[in-house]
């Protein structure tokens, strides 16, 4: 306790507390800015539930004309999509959903289709396109990249956000 008291003490405590203060407030800063890039993925996220919602449609007039048994992937890549916990989770399960979506559209080609369940199905087709070129024309990839490389890519932010343990934006990828 003497040694908090002398001079030097006292100059030992500035500098840990102004250390800690540059790390804590660096890696609110961060996190603050990452939070804001990541709060910029909401359309993607609306457009992925869009895509379970068009999936759905499909799997009921699917339903009509094909076994459970050829509807389980698609099922199960659109339940997987449902309860994604991250960017990149979510992506791997869009991918898993188009490449399922696709089999079951290329299933109901060869089957007997009414009209009206033909129009269904090509619109849900349609619908399914429409928000894949949606989502690959949002910018959220490219400033995930950009706080990536030029914040925690840059000087002090790179060096600081190392020390404080900050996580690069996930990509949608």
């Amino acid at each position: 306790m003497k040694f908090l008291k002398t001079h030097t003490g006292a100059m030992v405590v500035l500098a840990v507390v102004i250390v800690l203060s540059a790390l804590l407030g660096s890696h609110r800063s961060l996190v603050q800015a990452r939070a804001a890039v990541e709060a910029q993925f909401a359309p993607i996220a609306g457009d992925l539930q869009d895509c379970v919602d068009i999936t759905a449609n499909l799997l009921t007039v699917a339903g009509r004309y094909l076994d459970q048994g050829e509807l389980t992937d698609l099922t199960a890549s659109r339940e997987a999509l449902a309860g994604s916990t991250g960017i990149s989770d979510a992506y791997a399960a869009y991918q898993r959903l188009l490449g399922d979506a696709e089999t079951v559209f290329l299933k109901l080609e060869d089957a007997s289709l009414t009209e009206r369940d033909a129009d269904y199905v090509q619109g849900f087709r349609t619908d399914l396109a429409s928000e894949q070129d949606t989502i690959s024309r949002d910018g959220y990839n490219a400033a995930a990249e950009d706080f990536n490389t030029r914040v925690l890519g840059g000087f002090p932010a790179g060096i600081l956000g190392t020390l404080t343990f900050v996580q690069p934006a996930e990509i949608f990828q």
